[in-house]
């Protein structure tokens, strides 16, 4: 944690390819964070919210009620709008500091702060058309835990999509996680491995990213 805490300081960036599952971590990074998170992400081509949503606007249609669960500083939220989507969308995040950021943008209706690792979320059965989840699985320690929350949370027939590097996705056993899962979501469809940061040096071309979209039973 002290190496960790060191990288911020110099403000590299090299924790992120180690992936802290620690819920007080993780907030106190994206928190001293926020203000330059965007310009990161551009710095590093982060391509995963506009490809998320494409996925994601080609299965739904525009007024869907759509959660953004760890929707930070709302990168994934504007590009839901610039991919079409009118209705409401809702989101969550462990950062205070990056849900400031992301009220700025307006394209939310609400946003609370929240935590992926001590569920239940406080959030109603099959409140949202879809639920999506970009760049934040890595940091979930409890998989099956949070995609069943995230199916409660959806009405049946709705779609649940999350991204997982594709390190992290083998070594974490995503497959035999959605094989577990089976009744809970009817379809399941995981792309091939995608450029996620190709302008990080810690990822590049090394570190990949996968998208899985999932129908709620």
């Amino acid at each position: 944690m002290k190496v960790i805490a060191a990288m911020r300081d110099t403000d590299d960036h090299h924790w992120l390819k180690q992936g802290s599952t620690s819920s007080a971590e993780v907030k106190k990074t994206y928190d001293d964070w926020a203000a330059g998170y965007g310009d990161s992400m551009a710095d590093w081509d982060y391509r995963a919210p506009t490809q998320a949503a494409a996925y994601l606007r080609a299965e739904m249609p525009p007024a869907s009620r759509i959660l953004d669960a760890g929707c930070g500083t709302g990168l994934t939220g504007a590009a839901l709008r610039a991919a079409g989507f009118t209705g409401a969308i809702d989101g969550i995040d462990l950062s205070p500091s990056s849900l400031k950021v992301a009220e700025k943008r307006s394209v939310y209706r609400a946003l609370d702060v929240a935590n992926l690792q001590a569920l239940p979320l406080p959030i109603a059965d099959d409140s949202y058309d879809a639920l999506i989840c970009i760049g934040v699985m890595t940091y979930v320690s409890d998989t099956e835990g949070v995609l069943r929350e995230f199916a409660r949370v959806t009405r049946s027939g709705g779609r649940v999509l999350v991204t997982q590097r594709d390190d992290l996705f083998h070594s974490r056993a995503y497959g035999q996680t959605f094989k577990a899962l089976a009744e809970i979501f009817s379809e399941i469809t995981i792309t091939d491995p995608q450029p996620y940061l190709p302008d990080n040096p810690d990822f590049g071309v090394a570190i990949k990213v996968i998208y899985a979209m999932m129908t709620v039973a």
